[in-house]
């Protein structure tokens, strides 16, 4: 699966296979999958072609899916129907924990009793290293083997792969993998799998789960209840295309700079410091990538501001705010500026 990350000009594509999962999953349960496709330009058959989907078209299906169904489970391991809200009261139940640690453990617990899944996310060892595994929650009768042997390996690796976005996002950037496993015979399209999780892959293993450097999870919760708001509103698709790409030093700033533009963005000194290198240094290598730091700025908030407007559930004035504007004007000017259209228009054209 090969999946894009936002480019600058704020187009969004996810691979189709998350499309025809949520189709399989519609037919299943004994309804067309038109329903989830009313006044799209495109038909279930397309999407059986297709490798890349528009990204915010999958967040329409999705919605529709999981309101038609009463299930936010969909493509996901989850041992039955998680009702519409659980992940929503999840994420509230977190937002306050100081670090990954405490989230992942909360997040277990909150699952132990919500009564809506019956698979849950545990902090365990393998190697003398931390990593995560699912596990069958308290009052679930059915072993985890029972579970996993009704599900497809994609909903499986699909479940992991969400649950890291998860974190990353907690974390305000992108966890590096030490390795994922799976335990089940390594599929024909692995070396895709291996682009989302972009570490090594182990096949037939005892357990799946993902492995993780030591102290990834005592790094810090660096997000609030308004940015979980705004999260909220972009799910799952936020989840499905991560923010966080460090290869290159532009990568890393974007990272630093995260999402959250109610308050200033760090400024070129502190950023030096956080990632080790000095202001001459900096300037110079984000020079070399053919950018510099007020470029990386007004891009970070452009590509958020695009994704935003993808949500309409924001208004414009809720945007602006958002991105750090005093006044909706502002915002406008800006948005003008940096896309040739005004926020309107775009959010129109998407």
């Amino acid at each position: 699966m090969a999946h894009d990350e936002i480019a600058h000009s704020g187009q969004i594509n996810i691979s189709a296979t998350y499309a025809r999962a949520l189709l399989r999953a519609v037919s299943d349960q004994g309804y067309s999958s038109d329903l989830i496709l009313e006044g799209e330009l495109v038909s279930a058959d397309a999407i059986e072609q297709l490798e890349q989907l528009d990204g915010p078209l999958f967040g329409r299906m999705y919605r529709r899916a999981s309101k038609l169904l009463n299930d936010e489970s969909l493509g996901l391991v989850s041992g039955g129907p998680v009702v519409a809200g659980t992940f929503r009261m999840m994420c509230l139940c977190v937002i306050h924990c100081p670090n990954l640690e405490s989230i992942v453990t909360r997040m277990g617990e909150f699952l132990d009793v919500c009564m809506t899944t019956g698979v849950k996310p545990e902090l365990s060892q393998y190697q003398d290293k931390p990593c995560i595994r699912l596990a069958v929650v308290a009052r679930e009768t059915k072993t985890l083997d029972d579970i996993l042997c009704d599900e497809n390996p994609v909903s499986i690796r699909t479940s992991f792969f969400l649950w890291h976005s998860l974190l990353c996002w907690f974390a305000g950037r992108r966890l590096p993998l030490l390795q994922q496993l799976f335990n089940f015979p390594q599929p024909s399209q692995a070396s895709a799998w291996q682009e989302m999780f972009r570490c090594p892959l182990v096949f037939d293993a005892k357990h799946s789960m993902i492995c993780l450097e030591q102290g990834v999870l005592d790094s810090p919760n660096v997000q609030n209840e308004q940015t979980l708001s705004v999260f909220l509103k972009s799910t799952p698709l936020r989840l499905i295309v991560p923010s966080f790409h460090e290869h290159r030093l532009s990568d890393r700033v974007l990272a630093l700079f995260g999402d959250d533009f109610t308050q200033a963005l760090p400024g070129a000194k502190e950023v030096g410091l956080q990632l080790g290198v000095s202001v001459s240094t900096l300037r110079r290598q984000l020079n070399d990538e053919g950018t510099s730091f007020q470029q990386l700025k007004d891009d970070s908030r452009k590509a958020v501001a695009m994704q935003y407007l993808v949500s309409s559930e924001l208004s414009l004035s809720e945007v602006a705010g958002l991105l750090g504007f005093d006044e909706t004007s502002a915002f406008f000017r800006a948005f003008k500026r940096w896309t040739g259209q005004t926020p309107s228009a775009y959010r129109s054209s998407v």
